[in-house]
């Protein structure tokens, strides 16, 4: 087809992340090129969530100082952490903003949820898109860019795309209708998680479709020219922790990479955040880029991970892969989908010896397409509707 004179946004978790997860600018460059495959250009905008602040992501040692905890204790912690990281994190920084600089089509300036408010980006159409973005925030609340609920965007025709919640959280009342209320609003919503569509359903009525991921509508080859290989031979177990605890997936790794005599890689948010034994051959790796994260999932014996992504990388790429436990149903949710739930460490360890065979591919393969397939119809019956709503 030809490209649409639709004018879309997307508005997603994507440059403006505290712990700069490698995944949140892939998602987005992954959905931007979908729709362009299928004839729709997009804009990204450039958007700080209201949780954000006036946080420095480059620098958060110069954060953390003008913003003390009143933990002196764990103060100090947070100071010798981002001492230490001070150059590695800048150069992780600048590595995120350059892959953002290069693939990304956005908008020129950076908005939030209030400067949206008063900032019409003279677009047609907004798709919310994927991850973590219809959640409550303690402190903050919703964040209403992502759910398309600020003043310029009153009348434009609204998609969600694979929105997600995070860990379940039973919403009080008050927050419950301002949910109901925000999502009214969408003329076609669909979710990553099936159990949030069942939420949704139940308190408010609203039928949802469950989709992919972005970075899984596309296969291996769509990535094949942006990944960076690292500078080493094939022949190590990959450890990739993030957020909560994840000691037992860390023992069972060290194990199973003694066991094979292999490395662990440990991709990490800090350099001592997995408490790898000593003895291990074991190398942390930081100061790394979106394209080198690829590059060390793809040349990867194994993988241990409770990421999200992670996992949705291990199918993408055929990696023979092991999760641990996360908060949240979105890692097994994903698992479940593929027939991969069989892949905890609870059920591929007794004790610490692995007792898992090696994933067969080829169904998780197909099962792939069909999903592709589904979600791609969504996204594209939405939009036909966007633009036969704009012609009247």
């Amino acid at each position: 087809r030809t490209t649409t004179i639709m004018k879309i946004g997307i508005i997603s978790i994507n440059a403006h992340t505290k712990v700069l997860n490698f995944a949140s600018p892939l998602h987005s460059y992954a959905f931007q090129q979908f729709l362009k495959m299928h004839g729709y250009d997009s804009v990204i905008i450039d958007y700080k969530p209201n949780y954000y602040g006036q946080y420095n992501p480059r620098h958060p040692l110069f954060y953390q100082l003008s913003h003390p905890m009143k933990n002196k204790k764990k103060q100090r912690a947070a100071l010798k952490k981002w001492l230490k990281l001070f150059i590695p994190r800048q150069i992780r920084f600048d590595k995120f903003q350059r892959f953002i600089d290069k693939y990304y089509i956005t908008t020129d300036e950076c908005y939030n949820e209030n400067t949206l408010d008063t900032n019409d980006l003279g677009l047609d159409c907004y798709i919310c898109a994927t991850d973590v973005i219809w959640k409550c925030n303690k402190k903050a609340g919703f964040d209403r860019g992502f759910f398309l609920a600020c003043d310029s965007m009153k009348g434009k025709y609204k998609i969600a795309y694979a929105a997600s919640r995070g860990p379940v959280v039973e919403l009080e009342e008050d927050k419950r209708k301002t949910f109901i209320e925000y999502i009214s609003q969408f003329q076609n919503i669909s979710i990553r998680e099936k159990s949030f569509g069942e939420y949704i359903k139940r308190i408010s009525g609203i039928e949802t479709t469950h989709v992919l991921d972005p970075v899984l509508l596309h296969d291996k080859s769509f990535y094949e020219p942006i990944i960076q290989r690292p500078k080493r031979k094939k022949g190590y177990v990959l450890l990739y922790v993030v957020m909560e605890s994840a000691i037992p997936l860390i023992e069972l790794a060290v194990d199973f990479a003694k066991e094979h005599d292999l490395e662990v890689i440990e991709l990490s948010e800090n350099l001592a955040d997995a408490k790898i034994p000593a003895g291990t051959r074991h190398k942390v790796v930081y100061d790394i880029g979106i394209e080198e994260w690829l590059g060390y999932m793809d040349e990867a014996e194994y993988i241990f991970t409770n990421s999200f992504h992670a996992t949705c990388f291990s199918i993408l790429f055929h990696k023979q892969f092991f999760v641990g436990k996360r908060n949240g149903d979105k890692i097994l949710s994903v698992m479940e989908m593929f027939g991969l739930s069989d892949r905890r460490i609870e059920d591929c360890f007794d004790g610490h010896k692995c007792i898992a065979d090696n994933i067969d591919f080829a169904p998780v393969e197909e099962l792939r397409k069909g999903y592709v397939e589904s979600s791609t119809k969504f996204i594209l019956d939405a939009l036909k509707q966007a633009e036969q709503s704009l012609e009247g």
